[in-house]
């Protein structure tokens, strides 16, 4: 199975973390609309009490009466239809609970359970409608009554009316229930730091009287019970736009990463395109040169294909074996600047002849100086003929002076030579050329050069001798 690239690995993993968190950014999305199924119920405690207002967890009441203790009055005592009188003379108190949103949700509806700590009249309200949890001779009545509009209804409650309309008396531990109306704004109620089109807070208004007491006398409601829905608003969920954060980074790195892998793909492809380019052309420079001289065809590419199996078994990345191929390839470029009749010489060459054929490496080395497509590519062509001794040519370099490719195509060029009918000698048997091999280590040859070649010779991976 073809390995695949880091790029393809981070892609994956990438795309794996984004998925990931999508997963917990929708799961999250759903818990915060689930919580606004649920109905929250608080009720007003002393421990919630400070300054006059109950701090709650996510909102503050304030209950009083409204502009304290001045706006009470007191009323005539209060008679039945017989013109019995009920009760004495009673105060009269308007009682305002305001409702401040304190969380970063909105309070999408609620209603107020609001407990009578004494026997009182309950006059009238404003916006909401109550429902009013009577005792009466034992039994528990239930009515919803919007006050302001009691002539449209049949009350079937105890009460009576006058002139400011119908007084519905309460007995202690008895309740009204306040439910808003959305119609006057009392709900929702939304954050105090969104916008001020919508509001965060609400008044309730109710008149009560109170029998028997005097004007500076103003009861206190001790149980309220709020009952309510909270709709969280995801957007202001620091963990919820941390995740869309996150997401977005994901998304983000998997384009990029993406848009990277396609890039590299195309400069690979242009790449692989260039280098066919470059080795055809290279390759018909070789024809050239050897139509100059019959007797080495094909000793070129040989070389070269010895010089990538050295390169891959001393451990070169794939394009530096790439590389070392192609300067392979071109390592005796210069012999197309070489008279044919001293290459093509059956005979013994004479000292002038020598000194004339030995010019084709520098010949070749000024020939490649400039391709700079391929780095150091004038280096085989110049160096190749230099010995581990430092009796090579043209400059005789020693050891480790000789640039490392050069020494290379140097094992590479003898052993085919070796391998190889020429003009004047046929090729050696697979033990002489392991032999010469052996016996030019440290002289001709790299020995270390050599050690690799006898082990891709012993793998089979170079052929010799056959």
């Amino acid at each position: 199975m073809k390995k695949l690239s880091k790029d393809i690995v981070a892609i994956i993993i990438t795309v794996i973390a984004c998925i990931v968190t999508f997963v917990v950014l929708v799961l999250y999305y759903g818990s915060i609309k689930n919580e606004s199924k649920n109905l929250k119920e608080v009720e007003l405690s002393s421990g919630t009490f400070n300054d006059g207002v109950y701090s709650l967890p996510d909102f503050d009441v304030k209950i009083g009466p409204r502009g304290g203790d001045a706006g009470a009055w007191l009323k005539d005592p209060i008679l039945d239809e017989d013109g019995n009188e009920l009760h004495g003379p009673s105060v009269g108190i308007i009682y305002e609970i305001v409702i401040t949103n304190t969380c970063d949700a909105v309070i999408a509806d609620w209603t107020a359970d609001i407990y009578m700590p004494e026997f009182m009249w309950i006059n009238n309200n404003w916006n909401g409608k109550l429902e009013f949890h009577q005792t009466s001779n034992g039994d528990k009545r239930v009515q919803i009554i919007d006050l302001r509009e009691y002539q449209s209804v049949e009350i079937e409650l105890d009460y009576y009316t006058d002139h400011t309309g119908p007084m519905l008396p309460l007995q202690k531990g008895d309740k009204f229930v306040y439910r808003p109306s959305k119609a006057d704004n009392e709900y929702p109620l939304v954050p105090s730091s969104d916008t001020e089109e919508v509001n965060d807070s609400t008044i309730v208004g109710f008149i009560v009287y109170v029998p028997n007491k005097g004007l500076d006398y103003a009861p206190v409601f001790d149980k309220v019970v709020f009952r309510y829905h909270l709709n969280r608003i995801a957007w202001s969920d620091p963990i919820f736009i941390t995740l869309i954060a996150i997401e977005a980074v994901w998304i983000v790195m998997i384009i990029g990463l993406v848009m990277s892998q396609i890039r590299v793909r195309k400069l690979l492809k242009q790449k692989k395109r260039d280098a066919q380019i470059i080795e055809q052309s290279i390759k018909t420079f070789i024809n050239f040169i050897e139509a100059k001289d019959p007797n080495t065809k094909g000793h070129s590419e040989r070389v070269a294909e010895i010089a990538f199996a050295l390169a891959v078994e001393m451990g070169y990345s794939s394009q530096d074996c790439n590389n070392i191929r192609c300067i392979a390839l071109m390592h005796d470029c210069g012999k197309i600047a070489i008279p044919v009749n001293i290459l093509q010489k059956p005979d013994r060459l004479t000292d002038e002849e020598y000194e004339t054929i030995k010019r084709h490496t520098t010949i070749g080395g000024d020939m490649l100086r400039d391709f700079s497509s391929i780095k150091d590519m004038h280096l085989g062509a110049l160096y190749h003929h230099e010995r581990y001794d430092g009796r090579g040519y043209p400059k005789g370099l020693k050891g480790e002076e000789i640039p490392l490719i050069a020494r290379i195509i140097c094992v590479a060029d003898s052993l085919d030579a070796m391998n190889s009918n020429r003009c004047y000698r046929r090729k050696l048997t697979k033990e002489v050329i392991i032999d010469e091999l052996e016996k030019n280590k440290g002289k001709q040859f790299d020995p270390e050069i050599v050690e690799h070649v006898l082990k891709l010779i012993k793998q089979g991976v170079v052929i010799i001798g056959e």
